[in-house]
């Protein structure tokens, strides 16, 4: 729905969430826009250095930003509002991927200073799949063009997108219900709490011989999601070794320069179960490990 013309330059990454390569690579095609696409060698523990990378690819026919809060596949928390902050003064827009932040990080949107945030509703918000939402700053409503048609495109009224047809209604009446169990434990206490759980298993399982955690343990770059790899294991064996094993679901990680199992625990996840997962790490670690590993690339 943007206003894009032939030669205007959009910023992403390589770690960006598939999908939203697609659109961006599909606008390239159809419109002539300018798709580019830094990369990160995660974990960073570093704002200007994430902040740099971001500028160093701005151009005079840069338009956008597209920057993803929590990175999908290992976790990385990006500073949004230095990002923001920086765009702006260049007169560069931000659109904000919040799908893994939203309803897990404790945040007001209008905060994080950007002028674009999307997100799924059924990940940390944990409401019915097929939920999300869009949030657009006010003055900036009226020159974005509805996916499906509206009655008057050029409509300063957000509810011009919800114009989306037939669809599920109790989908979108179980939100409710979602945000007033996420209200019910309080946002700060939610984040504190499923912070905790991914630092309790990350720790215990760290310095095991042949063990590598690829994201952060601090506090402002990660919060529920890790990365986790054995040396001499790949991250679909690892992942089907955990599962078959154990049955402990996690996800194998093979993505651009990223690669390890994912491990994702919520707010219902109990101790004993990571206690589960940690004997599990541990095990496969000393069953698969060498003297002389060779790491994994």
């Amino acid at each position: 729905g943007l206003n894009f013309s032939k030669g205007d330059e959009v910023v992403g990454t390589l770690q960006d969430y598939p999908n939203m390569i697609h659109a961006w690579r599909q606008r390239a095609l159809r419109d002539g826009i300018v798709y580019k696409q830094i990369s990160f060698d995660f974990p960073v523990e570093d704002d200007e250095q994430i902040v740099g990378a971001f500028e160093k690819a701005i151009t005079p026919k840069t338009k956008l930003l597209h920057v993803t809060h929590i990175v999908n596949w290992v976790g990385q928390i990006l500073p949004v509002q230095k990002i923001c902050a920086m765009a702006h003064q260049k007169g560069v827009e931000v659109l904000v991927d919040g799908a893994h932040s939203f309803g897990l990080l404790d945040f007001s949107i209008p905060s994080l200073g950007c002028d674009y945030f999307g997100t799924s509703l059924h990940k940390f918000l944990s409401a019915p799949i097929g939920s999300g939402m869009l949030w657009i700053k006010k003055d900036k409503i009226e020159k974005i063009w509805p996916l499906i048609c509206a009655d008057k495109p050029n409509s300063t009224d957000i509810r011009k997108f919800e114009n989306l047809g037939t669809r599920s209604f109790p989908i979108e009446q179980g939100i409710g219900e979602a945000i007033a169990f996420h209200t019910a434990i309080g946002s700060k206490r939610k984040e504190d709490r499923i912070r905790y759980l991914k630092n309790y298993w990350a720790n215990k399982v760290k310095d095991v011989p042949g063990v590598r955690i690829h994201t952060s343990l601090k506090d402002a770059y990660s919060c529920a999601i890790a990365g986790v790899t054995i040396d001499g294991l790949t991250p679909t064996e690892l992942d089907q070794q955990l599962f078959s094993k154990y049955k402990i679901h996690t996800v194998g990680i093979v993505w651009e320069n990223i690669r390890c199992v994912r491990v994702t625990p919520h707010v219902y996840t109990r101790l004993a179960d990571l206690d589960i997962l940690v004997s599990a790490i541990t095990t496969i670690a000393q069953s698969t490990y060498k003297a002389n590993p060779v790491k994994l690339k």
